[in-house]
């Protein structure tokens, strides 16, 4: 079995049993599709209380951007893969919700550069053929909490369908990250400590502690 549905089965154990008879009632279940700054997903949701709603949810997306870090450009390769488990609080039983959790962060974020010009690494030139190919990888804590706002309840007795919205903030640790080259001097000590303070810097460009969940959908309840 894979992490990933390892993941979506723990979720499920975690929060459906919260819902009780709830789930067996006429519309007490809804899907939602959903598109945002975690990527393209899709979620349950089902009622806890009469006004709490529990939810489950995963999101993809695969692309590619260019990042300059000092003076080296590099290709950054993005495979977003997350897993969400949610509250929502409708406090005035209305669409307004504010909405916690846990963000099951599985995204992986891959460096790439090749040089053809002189560069300069952790404070110091290098002419291309020193550096060779640069490779890399950005990790953060798989667990993140989140917390946030909504419009939009996908229980909502009256709908049969509809739109959600969500902005909030998944708290992140700061990122470690991992460098190396294959060029003449990749086993040069001096070369080395460069790399090492190349990779602090990328370190501190990417220290997001607070990244933004931004996201619309549309729903459709049982």
């Amino acid at each position: 079995m894979g992490n990933g549905l390892k993941v979506i089965l723990w979720m499920s154990l975690v929060v459906f049993p919260l819902c009780g008879a709830g789930c067996m009632d006429s519309g007490g279940l809804a899907v939602t599709g959903k598109v945002g700054t975690l990527g393209v997903g899709g979620e349950l949701t089902t009622r806890v209380v009469s006004n709490i709603n529990a939810r489950v949810g995963i999101n993809v997306l695969e692309a590619e951007f260019d990042y300059e870090v000092d003076d080296v450009d590099y290709d950054v390769g993005i495979d977003l893969l997350s897993y969400t488990a949610m509250l929502d609080w409708h406090i005035f039983d209305d669409p307004f919700r504010i909405s916690g959790g846990v963000i099951w962060n599985n995204n992986e974020y891959d460096l790439d550069a090749r040089p053809s010009r002189a560069v300069e690494i952790g404070g110091v030139w290098y002419s291309p053929a020193q550096v060779g190919t640069l490779k890399g990888e950005v990790d953060y804590d798989e667990v993140a909490p989140y917390v946030g706002i909504g419009w939009g309840n996908a229980l909502d007795r009256n709908k049969r369908w509809g739109l959600t919205c969500d902005v909030g903030v998944m708290f992140l640790q700061s990122p470690d990250v991992s460098l190396s080259a294959n060029g003449t001097l990749a086993a040069d000590p001096a070369f080395r400590a460069a790399l090492k303070r190349e990779k602090d810097d990328i370190e501190d460009e990417l220290d997001l502690r607070l990244y933004p969940v931004i996201s619309i959908g549309l729903f459709f309840r049982f």
